[in-house]
């Protein structure tokens, strides 16, 4: 069974809208790392689907950062792509090469 770990790193920053700053993936021998960095707490949806693989993730209430870049597929991940299926949702979609399981959060 494959992993994808998610991160989502939080930072406070009062100051400006809330935003989705970074995606990041990293490998490792037990999974592959996604982290995503916000500038405050926001509440999310993970949505996994099949045929083809993807892991979903909408952050509700939070804008993509115009300079956000997204990383290349490493990985279990073949590519992130972004969007925003509705206003004030931030959605990010990993593209699998195969089915994973995913483990929550570490704040």
């Amino acid at each position: 069974m494959l992993w994808l770990m998610l991160l989502l790193a939080l930072c406070w920053n009062l100051a400006e809208a809330r935003e989705l700053k970074s995606v990041a993936l990293r490998d490792s021998p037990t999974g592959t790392r996604a982290e995503i960095v916000l500038d405050s707490r926001a509440e999310y949806r993970l949505i996994p689907l099949s045929n083809p693989d993807r892991l979903v993730i909408d952050v509700l209430d939070t804008a993509l950062a115009p300079q956000l870049r997204l990383p290349a597929g490493s990985g279990v991940v073949k590519s992130v792509r972004s969007g925003s299926p509705e206003a004030g949702v931030a959605r990010i979609v990993f593209d699998l090469a195969a089915p994973v399981v995913a483990i929550g959060p570490n704040l």
